[in-house]
């Protein structure tokens, strides 16, 4: 089995949760920490027994033996750390959302089909074996013509007496609130199960004013949303609705909030809410759907360092085979479109077409 060796870029919950998944796989080999502060990185590469740290992406790219990169930084980072590993020749896995602007993803999309290498986007939802089920249930037409969805994706991450800023609350490094962040996730899932979204109406709304920085005490205003609504239109005809949450408390002890999404089409309809799935076929009886058991009780890190593996693994087999594996990065890119369109359609107050590409 080919060995392939990974630069890690960034050293915060996702990239430990990442290095811990590719130690988890047979063939994969962390080589360098990379990120702004070098004790920071040190600190990740000898808990995990890696043998390098920097603050260089150069130097951790032409470090001996790393093939691929995993970008886990904050998001206004991934535009540049992706092209600087797709002209060093690296494989790139990078994290979501794609970046912070529709015109970098696509200058990312592009780099990496220049240069050849393989990709894939941290769209984690789609490994789950309930979430491939859903799919070929979907696909198999056991629900009919799909008529429309409508997906919950909430988490109380902001309820707390003193809500936490982090660089995912600042506009500067991430861009946008919640919508990026689990709503990127939410998109991916949405599109995976019925095909490209092509127009979007939105309303991105912040409910938590300030926001206080854990280390220092100082209080911030939060300038990006953490509620926000989605309407869609599918390819297919198919509409809906996505709406995106940090302070929502309903399903708050589940290790990644709120999941839900059900489904209408002309022969039944499917309920997937948190690890369980019900068909409920016209004229029949409801059937749970097999995949994975509900997620109850488990740890957060736990979790996300299962569908790390889960994630990782074909990447893997991408590299080794040669072959794209979806998602890739314009599953990526699509994504970013979506988000982008809906920026637009919040502040203009209209349905935006998704821009084609």
């Amino acid at each position: 089995m080919q060995s392939i060796g990974f630069a890690v870029f960034g050293y915060g919950f996702m990239a430990t949760a990442h290095i811990e998944a590719l130690q988890a796989l047979p063939g994969a080999r962390v080589v360098v920490v990379c990120g702004p502060r070098l004790d920071r990185a040190q600190a990740v590469a000898t808990e995990f027994g890696v043998p390098h740290a920097t603050t260089s992406a150069d130097e951790a790219l032409a470090i001996a033996g790393v093939d691929a990169v995993v970008v886990d930084t904050p998001d206004v980072f991934h535009h540049d750390l992706v092209m600087a590993a797709a002209r060093a020749g690296k494989h790139v896995f990078c994290e979501k959302p794609l970046a912070t602007s529709l015109a970098d993803a696509r200058e990312m999309a592009d780099a990496v089909d220049r240069a050849g290498v393989r990709s894939m986007m941290g769209f984690s939802t789609r490994f789950s074996p309930l979430t491939r089920t859903i799919h070929d249930a979907i696909a198999d037409g056991q629900i009919g013509r799909v008529f429309h969805v409508h997906a919950q994706s909430f988490s109380a991450g902001l309820l707390a007496a003193h809500p936490r800023w982090s660089w995912r609350t600042d506009k500067d490094r991430s861009g946008t609130g919640v919508i990026g962040d689990i709503g990127a996730h939410a998109l991916d899932t949405c599109q995976y199960l019925l095909g490209p979204i092509v127009a979007v109406a939105s309303s991105m709304h912040t409910c938590i004013p300030e926001l206080v920085d854990p280390v220092t005490g100082a209080k911030h205003a939060q300038e990006v949303d953490d509620d926000t609504v989605l309407l869609v239109r599918f390819a297919t005809g198919a509409h809906g609705s996505v709406a995106l949450s940090r302070v929502g408390a309903v399903h708050a002890s589940y290790p990644i909030g709120r999941r839900h999404m059900l489904f209408s089409g002309s022969g039944g309809g499917l309920l997937w809410e948190n690890g369980v799935a019900t068909l409920y076929p016209y004229g029949g009886e409801p059937k749970q759907l097999e995949g994975e058991p509900p997620l109850w009780g488990v740890d957060h890190h736990e979790f996300i360092v299962g569908w790390g593996r889960q994630n990782l693994e074909p990447f893997l087999d991408s590299i080794r085979t040669g072959r794209d594996v979806a998602p890739s990065i314009h599953d990526g890119l699509q994504t970013q479109a979506v988000l982008d369109a809906a920026v637009r359609a919040s502040s203009s107050g209209r349905w935006e077409e998704v821009t084609h590409v």
